[in-house]
């Protein structure tokens, strides 16, 4: 059976909260533009993202480098959700990270969790928290149980509680080339063209998952499926996968990841307004 809330990134979580007093969060999630399909051009190969041919995703590591290599080196906003609901429609949990990275790497995580199974990165849920750096300066904010917290604190490592560890850990499944790799290639996938008021996006869906998409991991999930936004230059804009599975006991669930990259070249991050508060108060 499917371990729904064996979260990888609660081993750091622990280390990042480990010795302090404490760690806010806004916004709701916005949703892709509205597109109209057109037909895939058909006339030249060239006309396609990296990775991606008139039959759909032909290599997923591929069209993974692609997207990497448009979010190297400059700043962007990234927000990931993950929701598990019982058949019933009741909430299991919910995770929300939004990182916004500058190019310098100063970021501001926002993050957000609830329901009785959600991860416990931020202590018992609902818990929302917010945290800044610029690389020599660590920041805090967290507001759980009817309480708001700001302090000051020093990272317990070189890696928990940097931008790597927000985006790489907490939001992905590792860097974004290998989230993105790893999300497409179970999937057999097709490919439409839609035009938006920018360029051309490729909406990439599947619906089916590979025969041999064996792992332990996806083996044990059912009605699983993708949709996915990318640019003619490679970049991913958004994607959304959904499956149902079987929790440790034995609960139908249904799981729905979303990942979405905005702000890709023109995000800075500047001090919080709660800056001096959280300096006043040492971890």
């Amino acid at each position: 059976m499917a371990r729904v809330a064996g979260w990888q990134l609660l081993v750091l979580t622990v280390v990042v909260t480990a010795g302090c007093g404490g760690f806010g969060f806004s916004g709701d999630d916005g949703s892709p533009p509205p597109v109209t399909p057109a037909p895939v051009p058909t006339d030249s190969a060239t006309a396609y993202p990296a990775g991606v041919g008139p039959t759909g995703v032909t290599s997923p590591s591929l069209l993974g480098s692609a997207h990497g290599d448009r979010l190297n080196g400059t700043g962007y906003t990234l927000t990931m959700t993950r929701t598990v609901r019982y058949a019933n429609g009741s909430l299991r949990s919910h995770l929300r990270v939004h990182v916004a990275l500058d190019r310098n790497r100063t970021h501001l995580a926002n993050i957000s969790v609830r329901g009785h199974a959600a991860p416990v990165l931020l202590g018992r849920p609902p818990a929302t928290a917010s945290f800044w750096s610029d690389g020599d300066t660590y920041l805090r904010r967290l507001v759980r149980d009817n309480q708001t917290v700001y302090n000051e604190y020093d990272p317990p490592d070189s890696y928990a509680g940097t931008w790597q560890y927000w985006v790489h850990t907490a939001a992905l499944n590792g860097r974004p080339a290998a989230d993105v790799t790893r999300t497409v290639a179970p999937f057999h996938t097709r490919a439409s063209r839609s035009e938006r008021s920018d360029e051309a996006v490729y909406v990439i869906s599947g619906d089916r998952l590979r025969d041999n998409a064996t792992s332990t991991v996806w083996m044990s999930r059912e009605n699983a499926t993708l949709v996915a936004h990318v640019t003619r230059a490679g970049l991913v804009r958004d994607y959304r996968t959904e499956y149902t599975t079987v929790t440790d006991d034995g609960d139908l669930v249904t799981v729905t990841r979303t990942v979405r990259f905005t702000g890709v070249g023109n995000t800075t991050v500047g001090p919080p307004p709660w800056r001096d508060r959280a300096q006043s108060t040492p971890g």
